[in-house]
């Protein structure tokens, strides 16, 4: 399972499920008009604007795009799963990742809720504030519930990470954060071999091998922490003779912790921690192209793309994944 932001490419999948889930469900609640509204509202074009807004999200099973929500403001809008996938948590997970975002900005969430979704959004915390009113083809009305639900802030900036090495006893807790093969390669690309990982494996890697480095000192991984443990992780690895470029890696954070920051903290404290004690000039890394959120997160912590002089692919699971190349100079 993959979500991630939505690119331009993605407006004809987004489309179909939006078309292919009202035309399928709608009829059951509404007359004809208002299912042609909902339709007519959805449009390729208004997709397209939503995606340019940087706000709509998509979720893939197994490489097909399956489920879409789209923030505008602390609005939760266009939130669909295909019919076939419905009633497998596919919305529930896409609503948790729209809130997990709202929640560090605002202090509620709004929806603009139809019939088939009132149900979902009620066992989530919505409560009816208010009805609108649309005028359809003929004459006809649909009144909508407009519901609204009160978040839980974090506090406003994230709790306090501190940044140390890596223990033997972080691996377990680590590998635990990765959930599927698509995850794992996007996180390690063709590093390790096989999938799932376990504890070993990793303590293998790092310990034993060094991370691959031959020299014991261009080696180091780390472990970011809160008051809970363990919230996050990446490697360091010196990349030239006069240790001046220091490349990150395996850059991962506890998928129950996502939302609240913890990703750009790390990687700041990281830079801090490459700056000014290992004094560096230069940290580069490698970000696939299909991983939006990833790309997104670095930007955010500094990062910004290069072009190499050539263009870098991996064969992963019978693919070619393009990796992007990104950096970030001492200040």
């Amino acid at each position: 399972m993959e979500y991630r932001l939505a690119k331009n490419e993605d407006v004809k999948y987004i489309y179909e499920i939006v078309q292919d889930t009202v035309r399928e469900v709608y009829p059951k609640y509404y007359l004809p008009e208002i299912v042609d509204m909902f339709c007519e509202f959805h449009s390729e074009k208004n997709i397209e604007e939503d995606i340019g807004n940087g706000k709509t999200y998509v979720l893939s099973e197994n490489n097909k795009i399956i489920g879409t929500g789209t923030i505008d403001g602390n609005h939760i809008t266009r939130v669909y799963v295909l019919p076939d996938f419905q009633g497998k948590g596919f919305g529930s997970f896409i609503m948790d990742q729209l809130e997990a975002e709202l929640k560090e900005q605002y202090d509620t969430a709004e929806i603009d809720a139809s019939l088939p979704a009132c149900r979902l959004y009620y066992g989530r915390g919505y409560k009816t504030t208010d009805h609108g009113m649309w005028e359809c083809a003929g004459g006809v009305i649909q009144v909508y519930e407009i519901m609204e639900k009160k978040l839980k802030k974090t506090g406003g900036a994230p709790a306090k990470l501190r940044l140390r090495p890596y223990k033997e006893c972080d691996a377990k807790v680590i590998v635990s954060w990765i959930k599927d093969e698509i995850s794992f390669r996007k996180w390690c690309s063709d590093r390790y071999e096989s999938f799932p990982i376990t504890e070993a494996d990793m303590n293998r890697k790092y310990l034993d091998c060094n991370g691959d480095c031959s020299d014991r000192e261009n080696f180091y991984p780390m472990t970011a922490f809160d008051e809970s443990g363990a919230a996050g992780h990446l490697i360091m690895r010196f990349t030239d003779e006069e240790k001046k470029i220091l490349r990150f890696g395996f850059v991962i954070v506890d998928d129950a912790k996502r939302g609240r920051g913890y990703g750009k903290q790390m990687l700041l404290l990281a830079a801090k921690y490459a700056f000014d004690i290992l004094k560096v000039s230069k940290i580069t890394l490698g970000v696939f192209e299909n991983n939006e959120a990833a790309y997104q997160c670095y930007k955010a912590a500094g990062f910004r793309e290069v072009s190499p002089q050539k263009e870098i692919y991996h064969n992963i699971l019978g693919q070619k994944w393009k990796c992007i190349e990104m950096e970030v100079d001492a200040i």
